[in-house]
């Protein structure tokens, strides 16, 4: 295909919608041996990669006693629970995540810190999620949540994070979102590309189409919404570039 050829962003998106996966196919989708190459690749396709994981763990170090324990949610490959663990070596994590490929991948990509991880399999969209996950400092997620199917979908799984949350403890998500309107929603996805484009061995049009067959993001301000009625404070968008956001809320007192 010539550059004269080539499908606008819009054009892309379009297509994506006509692709949409369901909770069974994103399912298969992260059992599929290839998955965790690209959970892994996350320098290459996530904008200023180094600086936005060193906020997070900024603000996890600001709202977590020295031995937290901390929930990761669609933890795929495990990526943050090991930056989590090695810059709080007091901490200890639960390792959740409903894809089999994953879980095992991370049980062995996480084998050195076997005494602070326990790897479960726990499915975020469920409508109930077992009694032993619970008593959390820090709830964590990182390109998981975006698979919700619907604003309920998302505000069911707030709510279970702040169920599952200490008084006073933080969750924070770093995610797909979409734009407030149409417009800047492509706009946004055509900084994407561009910047995928930079790397010059990665195909960003099939990264668009993926991600937006297998994505549901919403844009931030309903984030900020659902967490507000899901019993959240201080919500706080710690970074936006593009098509991902930073996110932070924390958990209002129930005494």
């Amino acid at each position: 295909m010539s550059s004269g050829d080539r499908p606008s962003v819009e054009e892309l998106m379009i297509r994506a919608e006509s692709m949409k996966l369901d909770s069974e196919g994103v399912r298969k989708a992260f059992e599929h041996p290839s998955a965790p190459e690209f959970a892994d690749q996350t320098s290459r396709w996530l904008p200023n990669s180094d600086n936005v994981h060193k906020l997070l763990l900024e603000a996890i170090q600001r709202h977590m006693p020295v031995k937290g324990h901390v929930l990761d949610l669609g933890a795929g490959t495990g990526r943050l629970t090991k930056l989590i663990l090695e810059q709080f070596p007091s901490a200890s994590v639960i390792v959740a995540d409903y894809s089999t490929t994953m879980r095992h991948f991370a049980a062995a990509a996480l084998a050195d810190y076997d005494d602070r991880v326990t790897v479960v399999d726990l499915d975020m969209f469920a409508s109930l999620w077992p009694d032993s996950i619970c008593g959390f400092d820090v709830v964590v997620s990182g390109f998981a949540i975006h698979h919700g199917k619907s604003t309920e979908a998302y505000r069911l799984v707030y709510r279970r994070i702040n169920e599952v949350l200490n008084d006073g403890g933080l969750f924070i998500n770093l995610d797909h979102v979409a734009g407030e309107d149409r417009r800047s929603s492509i706009s946004n996805a055509q900084s994407w590309r561009d910047f995928l484009d930079l790397d010059g061995g990665i195909d960003s049009d099939k990264f668009i189409l993926s991600s937006y067959a297998e994505d549901r993001p919403i844009p931030i301000s309903t984030h900020r919404q659902l967490l507000r009625e899901t019993g959240f404070e201080q919500i706080e968008v710690l970074w936006e570039d593009m098509i991902f956001a930073l996110y932070m809320g924390i958990k209002k007192s129930t005494r």
